[in-house]
């Protein structure tokens, strides 16, 4: 026998009042699939009003839509990830347009609606968690052995609906600054006496706060966040390193840059009233000196690599209120990767060559500055030994670690760039 149908009114959205024909069209549907949610995004031409409430036997979520046109294709069902099987559309009754979601696992669901904020319009939102969550809770959890490691977080920007910087080419900043945090951390965990992790791992959103909240939950020892500039003038290029200013920004550049990227939570799709109670202002006053002190440290000897590495937009470290380095009361900066406006800068950044460079640059910063901190284990004596791995090249490994082909091939005995997979390579320092 089938259970009643559980109904529950969750939302319900503001009607407009002023467009030319009194409704709104679907105009496109994204979903994005993070490790704790699948969130489902309604582009529309207006703001409508809807509700959204679950049904039970099978499970499903529902959305009507009032007085709204559909204009899109439904996606893939492959696409549709761990918690959805399939969404259909269909109209129950005259001026009504349902969204319904059939799911693979029972679920608690979250929606909104977004105002216009580039580069979309008006947008409404779905978040589908897991009921059981005590999975996802362990998996969150910081390690049994925590104490021992020095633990990075490296926080690749934006992600999910907040694509970031846009190149001419079409080259997306969240992307981009994946890929070169993905490499970092693969760089940071083959050293032996550091330990990283990533706040995303896939192309999702994770709001500015709870950015900070993954570092503060895993007791991090220093925080690195990666992006990508974007500049009004073209011409501009380089790379540069942030830290927190306590007054205001050090150049109309970082005060821009500030202003763009802490509007991120609003491009990403963050509901207000979701924020997490735990992210709090962290820094008192008298912390918050030695703070600035060390990101500052911190920030310089990523900058010197950086220098040694590529061309840098600013030669000194830059101060700007980013959100993402507030409410954190380690070492913190931001390190700007180069300009994607930047036609030249917006080629090398696609590349593989480019994205191990700056790496490579950041890593050797944060190992000089583990150098020098006493929480950091010291480094193991004798030579550096790096065995070869399926994609390597010896110019990659030549910019992994800073060097020349020719000096990686007289420190090897190397007649050839040929390598092969496991084979061991001597990395002399830079």
């Amino acid at each position: 026998m089938r259970r009643a149908a559980a109904v529950t009114l969750i939302a319900f959205g503001l009607c407009l009042a002023g467009t030319a024909n009194g409704g709104s069209d679907i105009l496109g549907l994204r979903l994005w699939h993070a490790p704790n949610k699948t969130r489902l995004v309604l582009d529309l031409s207006a703001v409508a009003g809807y509700r959204a409430f679950e049904l039970q036997d099978p499970d499903r979520v529902v959305i009507d839509l009032d007085d709204a046109t559909l204009r899109v294709a439904i996606p893939d069902s492959e696409k549709n990830g761990p918690l959805l099987q399939s969404i259909r559309f269909g109209q129950p009754r005259a001026g009504i347009q349902r969204v319904v979601l059939d799911l693979a696992v029972p679920v608690r669901f979250h929606s909104f609606v977004l105002p216009p904020s580039e580069p979309y319009g008006h947008r409404l939102v779905i978040d589908l968690f897991r009921r059981n969550r005590q999975a996802s809770q362990t998996t969150m959890a910081a390690p049994a052995t925590r104490e021992a490691d020095y633990l990075v977080v490296v926080d690749p920007g934006h992600g999910g609906e907040d694509p970031g910087a846009m190149g001419g080419k079409g080259t997306r900043e969240k992307k981009v600054v994946l890929s070169i945090a993905q490499r970092l951390v693969k760089l940071i965990n083959s050293d032996g006496r550091m330990r990283a992790e990533l706040t995303r791992k896939g192309d999702y959103y994770v709001s500015l706060r709870g950015r900070i909240g993954i570092a503060m939950k895993r007791k991090a020892d220093l925080f690195v966040s990666v992006h990508a500039d974007a500049a009004r003038r073209r011409n501009a290029r380089g790379a540069s390193v942030f830290v927190l200013s306590k007054k205001g920004a050090s150049s109309e550049m970082g005060k821009w840059l500030a202003q763009r990227e802490n509007a991120s939570d609003l491009t990403g799709g963050i509901d207000i009233g979701e924020q997490e109670p735990f992210v709090q202002k962290a820094m008192l006053d008298m912390g918050l000196d030695w703070k600035v002190k060390e990101s500052m440290e911190l920030a310089s000897r990523i900058l010197d690599e950086l220098k040694r590495a590529g061309s840098v937009h600013s030669e000194r470290v830059e101060r700007a209120g980013f959100v993402v380095l507030k409410s954190i009361d380690i070492p913190a900066v931001l390190v700007e990767t180069g300009f994607i406006t930047n036609r030249e800068e917006e080629r090398l950044l696609r590349t593989a060559l480019h994205q191990e460079r700056v790496a490579g640059a950041v890593y050797r910063g944060l190992q000089h500055y583990c150098n020098g901190d006493p929480r950091c284990p010291r480094p193991a004596s004798g030579q550096r030994i790096y065995v070869v791995r399926k994609g390597d090249s010896l110019s990659l490994i030549a910019a992994r670690y800073g060097l020349t082909i020719g000096r990686l091939q007289r420190a090897n005995n190397l007649n050839s760039t040929v390598l092969q997979v496991g084979q061991r390579l001597q990395i002399p320092d830079a």
